[in-house]
């Protein structure tokens, strides 16, 4: 019983108590680092792989992890100054002790040291039983995790070992200047000595800097409490500095951010994030006290007022349109205006002659025609769709893309048909293996860091295009990567697609991204599409805008296309959502929310021009390519506790969109079906693995979830379909 009264008065467990009962936002970022690593938060969009997996200088190993360790160390230190300048007053044995605040952090180490070893076991659980890495190369990450940590802790703690005093010799300057204190500096004194008795947590015992437990009474001969004042103010001085000093780390990281070296694991940007988070929450706390709720509120409340008072915000533009001529109206007026008949009819003819000119360019009498739609799903789509296309133009004998009119889809997917289209085009091998390394290498590190050091603090680089200049954003950086990954495929105007199209050398590419401002699509493409928006009537909304048509005034021709791609990805939060030259500002939204299946745009064409494909073509076979399974067992539903019952109804909704938007295709499919009978043929490819073993929905792939997407076209149903196609 005394044991265990010992240990429920030890130093770390009263810092563990006050942190429960004061400083429960320090707990809370604990909270989610333990529970992404556990893969309790963001499995299904691949956060947890972030931290177990980090990858840099495009290979996972010692020095990933040694960069994590650096930023995990410096997190460490961060949770201790913040608790330290919070709360060390309530432990006034500490300033009697030599090296104050070295012994305050190692009694404060139970989290930050529990976290560690939890991260360790992660770690090796995850690499031995997906079984990517050898054991040489999982007790190197482990060496290298470990190594960055102590490194950035050795630094620190040398820092403040040197910069801070000891008792002694504040004693010794204290008797000096004793009588010549000041009736004010008394006084001051008094009441801070007043706070400090108020405010103390009784403590019996500490661990010390030789591992070795101490009764807190072991310096008691050096109990002055003015004096204890004075060493945890210089102190809270120098961890203060040290704060400074990791804010100017990060502005030193933004000055070289364009080289590959100072791109850190998104990892490690996020544990940055949450450093700089910490220490501006720990400095709110201590200059505000018990009103920092409130103070963080109000301030929150009037950043909003202003914010949107004064239109404060930057809007993320499209690259190569022209943003200084006037904007564009766009109401009920200017849609129908591009819209109307004439201007579908005008449409109609353009693709029948592109239709021709396809026909004519097969060789072929009644050639079969291929319509590909592909799904959207971060970079686990474009992978599964770039390997699909590989094998279905393999049984095809590399005639795929010759019979193939028309691609529709969205998000990953669509990048990954764009990308098989181009190596086509540019009579590379597109069937090579080489091409799924490329369209499979990972782009988030630099988003994520470009968020943290760019995004979130000021944009200050430029660049130009198309005759136009703009800021230098992390939607930039997902353009630059990803062409970069592709060997510099894809990064050409949109104009630069217009004649290989209408001559029928490559397939048509339809870009459909979502208006948010009213739900319509704005269909993207380098030639009129007016006819998408078939049997106009006065009672009939109209379903999409074409771009060109809209944004005639702003040089439409030179959207980069890499920026329509995008437009169709727009992944929220990681890759920022774009805004138009419009009044009022049109803003553009992820192509999956509409349709993420790329179906309806499909066939809306093949109604439109129903005659001529009945007449010209032996038959049309739909090819569509999702990332997930059509149908799936209904399971029995869990037990809910009360918080999951309150967003259930939320929840049901947003897991049955994707049943929702299945359902609705397989009805237009239907229809269009019962008009071309035996003339229209649909061949599925589905990427569907168990729920645990499923890609991440994300734009960073591990090695394992990179295997079981390429693997998973040798599933029986997928075999199936390839067969159909021969």
């Amino acid at each position: 019983m005394k044991v265990l009264n010992a240990f429920l008065n030890s130093f770390p467990i009263k810092l563990l108590l006050v942190h429960v009962k004061h400083n429960q936002f320090l707990l809370l970022y604990w909270v989610f680092l333990f529970s992404t690593v556990s893969g309790g938060f963001g499995k299904a969009l691949g956060i947890p792989y972030l931290f177990l997996d980090p990858i840099y200088l495009n290979s996972v190993g010692f020095w990933g992890f040694f960069v994590v360790g650096i930023t995990l160390g410096g997190f460490a230190m961060a949770f201790n100054i913040t608790s330290y300048i919070l709360d060390g007053f309530r432990f006034p044995f500490l300033g009697t002790l030599p090296r104050p605040f070295t012994h305050f952090c190692l009694n404060n180490s139970l989290i930050p040291l529990g976290f560690l070893g939890f991260y360790i076991v992660k770690i090796v659980e995850f690499e031995r039983d997906y079984g990517l890495y050898s054991t040489n190369h999982i007790l190197l990450s482990i060496l290298g995790l470990l190594a960055g940590f102590i490194a950035m802790q050795a630094l620190l703690f040398t820092y403040f070992t040197l910069t801070n005093r000891d008792i002694r010799v504040v004693l010794r300057k204290k008797a000096r200047k004793q009588i010549k204190a000041g009736v004010n500096q008394k006084r001051n004194a008094f009441k801070r000595l007043q706070r400090l008795r108020r405010s103390t947590v009784p403590c019996a015992y500490y661990v010390s800097l030789g591992l070795k437990v101490y009764s807190t009474k072991r310096y008691e001969k050096y109990y002055d409490r003015v004096a204890i004042l004075g060493i945890f103010r210089q102190n809270q001085r120098n961890a203060i500095i040290a704060e400074s000093f990791l804010l100017v780390t990060i502005f030193v990281l933004g000055i070289f951010q364009q080289s590959p070296l100072f791109q850190i694991p998104a990892a490690a940007s996020s544990i940055i994030l949450l450093t700089v988070i910490i220490l501006a929450t720990g400095a709110l706390s201590f200059w505000l006290r018990s009103w920092v709720v409130s103070a963080a509120i109000c301030l929150l409340l009037f950043a909003n007022v202003i914010s949107s008072a004064l239109n404060i915000g930057y809007e993320y533009p499209a690259y190569g349109l022209d943003y200084g001529v006037e904007k564009t109206p766009y109401n009920l007026n200017s849609i129908h205006e591009i819209s109307q008949q004439a201007n579908v009819d005008v449409s109609k003819k353009y693709w029948l002659q592109m239709l021709e000119n396809w026909k004519q360019k097969t060789g072929e009498e009644k050639p079969v025609m291929n319509l590909v739609a592909v799904s959207g799903g971060g970079q686990r789509s474009a992978l599964w769709t770039t390997n699909v296309l590989q094998h279905i133009d393999s049984v095809q004998n590399g005639k795929l893309m010759d019979n193939t009119f028309l691609i529709t889809g969205a998000s990953g997917g669509l990048i990954g048909a764009a990308f098989y289209r181009e190596l086509y085009w540019k009579s590379s091998n597109p069937r090579s293996r080489i091409h799924r390394t490329e369209i499979g290498n990972e782009i988030l590190n630099p988003l994520i860091f470009k968020l943290l050091i760019n995004d979130i603090l000021i944009k200050v680089k430029s660049f130009d295009y198309a005759g136009q200049t703009y800021k230098v954003e992390r939607g930039y950086t997902f353009e630059q990567n990803l062409t970069k990954n592709l060997n510099g495929a894809l990064d050409r105007p949109l104009s630069a697609y217009r004649e290989p199209e209408f001559n029928g050398d490559i397939p048509a590419l339809m870009v459909s991204p979502l208006i948010t401002n009213d739900g319509r699509k704005l269909y993207i493409s380098p030639h009129p599409v007016s006819f998408l928006n078939y049997g106009i009537e006065d009672n009939t909304v109209i379903q999409g805008v074409d771009f060109r048509s809209l944004l005639k005034n702003h040089q439409p021709d030179s959207l980069r296309f890499l920026t329509a791609l995008r437009m169709s990805a727009t992944f929220p939060y990681v890759v920022p959502t774009i805004t138009l030259p419009t009044e009022p500002p049109i803003q553009i939204a992820d192509a999956g929310i509409s349709d993420n299946y790329g179906i309806v745009d499909a066939l809306i064409f093949l109604n439109v021009f129903q005659d001529w494909i009945k007449e010209n073509t032996s038959k049309v076979t739909f090819i569509t390519i999702r990332d997930s399974a059509k149908e799936e067992e209904l399971s029995a539903p869990e037990p809910q506790n009360m918080l999951e019952r309150f967003f259930s109804p939320i929840q049901s909704v947003y897991k049955s969109w994707d049943k929702v938007q299945t359902i609705k295709n397989d009805q237009w499919y239907e229809l269009t079906k019962e008009i071309f009978k035996d003339h229209l043929n649909r061949v599925e490819f589905e990427y569907s693995y168990g729920e645990n073993d499923r890609a991440s929905l994300s734009w960073r792939l591990t090695e394992f979830e990179k295997q079981n997407i390429i693997e998973s076209i040798h599933f029986l149903d997928n075999q199936r379909a390839l067969e159909q196609l021969k």
